[in-house]
């Protein structure tokens, strides 16, 4: 099962509303896929596939695991989401299964 990993400082406000915003694409999309959101300090207890969160955010985190990370700029805009996903070198690999 692929795993997406939405994380943000708190793990409650941020990270949910990107969630909500990657399942609807992954639904748009036809994609199944485990999406969960976290705190930025829990994120390592994952296996993620695929980590999304802000800018800020993201920069802060240092990842043991190899795994590619996504970071918007902007965390409320759908249309932006759904490009950097597509833009995604792991997301292009989903798509063309």
């Amino acid at each position: 099962m692929k795993k997406i990993i939405v994380a943000c400082n708190s793990g409650l406000g941020t990270s949910l509303m990107i969630r909500l915003n990657v399942e609807a694409l992954l639904k748009d999309w036809g994609l199944k896929a485990w999406v969960e959101h976290t705190d930025i300090s829990s994120v390592d207890t994952f296996d993620a596939d695929l980590i999304i969160g802000s800018n800020y955010v993201m920069e802060s985190l240092q990842l043991a695991q190899d795994v590619e990370v996504i970071g918007l700029d902007d965390i409320t805009d759908r249309q932006y989401l759904k490009s950097r996903l597509l833009d995604s070198e792991t997301f292009k690999q989903w798509l063309d299964m």
